[in-house]
């Protein structure tokens, strides 16, 4: 022992160093950064995590996110690589995540686990201003350097792109047409910021506002819903130029203007209407019935703005419908009412005016929904709520609203929720 601290006296600095660098260890990272369905970019961070400690057994591992990418995180998962099994996290900081393992992990010991991220609106227009036909591209930038607060031994990144890569920042390596590679890099080798430039025509929206309104009827089997939109093109700016969209029309040219905005509601929806701040829409339709694997029938409300939207441009509107209540309504033995009601629904935006358009056009996952807000207004006498959402947070409840049909007023459940990710569109909220 007084050997050990003579020699600690006389090279202190290291004893420091040794007792820093014991701990977990990331000894190995691959990031691969998926641009291919813009907005949304997923990154999937696949790690190998080691106990370099002597003794100490290790329960949870920390995640950071960039400063500069944390507002725009959508959605963020932990899996045990090996097993699937997906992992409890706790929010620490607006960087910081903590995820538990299922069980210590011992000294010595090796974890591969899998970190899914879906962030929104991380790519912008470059050139930002092009002519209305031409080809739009895009530019993502990031830290070559996974952030981490454990030392990292290798890592590397790789870009994977919809249309073609056209430049990219010295020291990465062109992996086919529509890939880029980064690394490996070996400690803090080769930190510091890198670029892709791609080509990809597809739309891109983003809703700066989107609330949803469902009101629980008290008199009939009838469930209505209402919807806000407060929409954004993140295409390139152009000059709109009329006599250029019809000649693209006729001759069948691709432009950047969406034209069509398409919203799926159930095939027993009824009364629908479309309104913007002008008043009354007639330029839109309603498709015939269809039906998707995996999913119930639906149909597609195709509705068509009175302009254009072009590339910065902005557009307003509010739409609604009727549902059959008793579809989405049950009660129990014990007389309590479970109302089950899909959290979200999806809009995608179309470069088309065709009159019949295809599933993928409906299906399309273009467009970020920023600032969220979902309302259900329940009947008058409604007491004793109980809310089971399907995203991390709260429900509050609003405080009594009269209306014109109600005597002691209505309570309505709110809901907020930020950057929302197209995996909410298949998820449900339960009121009971």
């Amino acid at each position: 022992m007084r050997a050990l601290a003579t020699l600690c006296l006389a090279i202190p600095w290291v004893c420091l160093a040794s007792s820093a660098t014991k701990g977990l260890v990331n000894t190995n990272v691959i990031r691969t950064v998926d641009l291919q369905g813009l907005p949304f970019v997923r990154e999937q961070v696949g790690v190998v995590i080691q106990n370099d400690h002597d003794s100490k057994v290790f329960k949870t591992y920390t995640i950071s996110i960039d400063q500069d990418k944390a507002p725009n995180l959508s959605q963020l998962q932990v899996f045990e690589r090996k097993s699937g099994h997906s992992l409890d996290l706790t929010k620490e900081t607006a960087q910081t995540y903590r995820a538990v393992l299922r069980r210590g992990l011992l000294p010595g010991e090796k974890l591969s686990l899998n970190i899914d991220f879906v962030f929104v609106s991380l790519v912008q227009p470059r050139p930002q201003a092009v002519k209305q036909s031409d080809d739009q591209s895009w530019l993502w930038a990031d830290n070559s350097l996974v952030p981490s607060v454990y030392p990292t031994r290798k890592q590397k990144t790789v870009v994977r792109t919809k249309g073609d890569v056209r430049v990219f920042t010295d020291g990465g390596a062109r992996d086919g047409k529509q890939s880029v590679v980064f690394g490996p890099f070996t400690g803090e080798q080769g930190g510091g910021r890198v670029e892709v430039g791609f080509k990809d025509n597809s739309e891109q929206m983003e809703a700066l506002t989107h609330r949803r309104e469902y009101f629980v009827s008290h008199w009939a089997d009838d469930l209505n819903v209402l919807e806000h939109y407060a929409l954004r093109s993140l295409g390139p700016e152009s000059t709109f130029d009329k006599v250029d969209q019809m000649v693209s029309k006729y001759m069948h040219r691709r432009d950047n203007l969406v034209k069509t905005l398409l919203v799926k509601v159930p095939a027993e929806a009824r009364e629908m209407y479309f309104v913007d701040e002008i008043g009354n829409v007639s330029t839109s339709a309603v498709s015939k019935q269809r039906r998707a694997k995996g999913e119930d029938a639906f149909r597609v409300m195709q509705l068509r703005p009175r302009y254009p939207i072009s590339g910065g441009w902005n557009y307003t509107w509010w739409h609604g419908y009727s549902l059959p209540l008793s579809r989405y309504l049950k009660v129990s033995p014990q007389s309590r009412h479970h109302l089950r009601l899909p959290f979200i629904g999806s809009m995608a935006a179309c470069a088309s005016l065709e009159g019949e358009l295809t599933l993928a056009m409906a299906n399309a996952q273009n467009t970020a929904v920023r600032q969220y807000e979902l309302r259900v207004t329940l009947p008058e006498g409604a007491r004793d709520i109980a809310v089971e959402l399907p995203v991390a947070g709260r429900a509050r409840l609003e405080p009594t609203k009269y209306y014109f049909d109600s005597i002691g007023g209505r309570t309505a459940v709110v809901i907020t929720h930020e950057n929302v990710a197209p995996e909410l569109y298949a998820r449900h909220i339960l009121v009971s």
